[in-house]
């Protein structure tokens, strides 16, 4: 009987804190310990650094008339000859040089509270995200997207718990396939200037309140506001026909994006959330705004076709190829716009 209360009592000491442990923290809890309800969350990143991303197909293309079976995936990599990574980079300062400094204190805070609503299934969960106080802007860096076919090592691949790292280069930026194809090139650093009144998100789960999954707020300058813009290409082939060590040839713009007059591009009114199954389609991913945008100016420039510089005997008089010039929609703003992505 001793035996038995001894092992009780040692029972009790063992366990009782950890049942402590695993009671839910609620509200009224985390503000007797914080000071304020919910939870806050932050988290400092100067930088991501990566080599490939990759939205994979599993199941090819299927319509009334072909089955074509393949997997196939859109890759996000270095440019041929590029370096090993590309990344994106949240900054301080973008120095008139082309340079930048990363910020280096707080990327993003987070403010997490939970709240049970109105009326049957009303509780929800919101977050709050705000930018650091030195986070100015983004950079991503140059990249191209390549089409990569189900070859051999190409595609990654989960079987079961099973997970196969693939990649579309065998060395360096040497394509492992011939049938891996180049589809856009990203020449130059995208840079995001946010405004003083910084980008801001508010995300609810279960219920939705707010009417939307996540809703947008803040400003921003400006995308690819320097100069002419970033250059990019449709890519179709290349100087050499197949050597993608040689320039790209194809469609190529500066794109670039900025507020109307000075004024920034205002986020208010844009959202981002998940549709379920209705009887028109299959639901997806959504982005839109309410009501009218704020105005915007977008431009197109150095629009080329082709190989510039190039030129044909007996062709147009043997005129080199040029620029078309430049295309783009000064003072504009969206109405109502809604995109849908569904699933592949």
């Amino acid at each position: 009987m001793g035996k038995n209360k001894k092992l009780g009592c040692l029972s009790l000491l063992l366990f009782t804190p950890m049942a402590m442990a695993m009671q839910p923290l609620d509200d009224q809890s985390l503000s007797a310990m914080t000071g304020q309800d919910g939870l806050t969350v932050s988290v400092n990143i100067s930088k991501i650094d990566f080599k490939q991303a990759a939205i994979i197909d599993t199941d090819g293309f299927t319509n009334s008339s072909a089955t074509l079976p393949g997997k196939a995936a859109l890759v996000m990599a270095t440019s041929p000859g590029g370096p090993a990574n590309i990344g994106v980079d949240f900054v301080q300062t973008f120095n008139a040089n082309g340079s930048i400094q990363n910020s280096s204190s707080e990327l993003f805070k987070a403010v997490i509270d939970s709240d049970a609503g109105t009326g049957t299934n009303g509780a929800f969960a919101n977050i709050a995200l705000s930018l650091g106080g030195n986070v100015n802007g983004i950079r991503i860096r140059p990249f191209s997207v390549y089409l990569a076919p189900d070859v051999t090592g190409v595609i990654s691949s989960l079987s079961g718990s099973a997970y196969t790292r693939g990649s579309i280069f065998s060395t360096g930026t040497t394509l492992k396939s011939a049938n891996i194809k180049e589809l856009l090139r990203v020449s130059n650093n995208i840079d995001i200037l946010f405004n003083a009144n910084k980008p801001k998100m508010n995300i609810q789960l279960g219920s939705v309140p707010q009417g939307k999954m996540v809703m947008f707020s803040g400003a921003i300058d400006s995308i690819c506001g320097s100069g002419n813009g970033c250059n990019m290409m449709l890519v179709s082939d290349y100087l050499t026909s197949g050597d993608v060590s040689t320039s790209p040839v194809g469609v190529g713009f500066d794109f670039q994006f900025t507020g109307h007059n000075g004024s920034p591009f205002s986020l208010d009114g844009f959202y981002a959330g998940v549709e379920g199954k209705s009887s028109l389609d299959n639901g997806g991913f959504v982005f839109g705004n309410a009501g009218e945008s704020s105005k915007f100016d977008l431009k197109l420039n150095n629009v080329s076709l082709g190989n510039t510089g190039s030129s044909a005997i007996e062709t147009f008089n043997s005129l080199p190829n040029a620029s078309i010039g430049n295309i783009g929609a000064i003072g504009a703003s969206v109405t109502n716009l809604k995109v849908k992505v569904s699933g592949m």
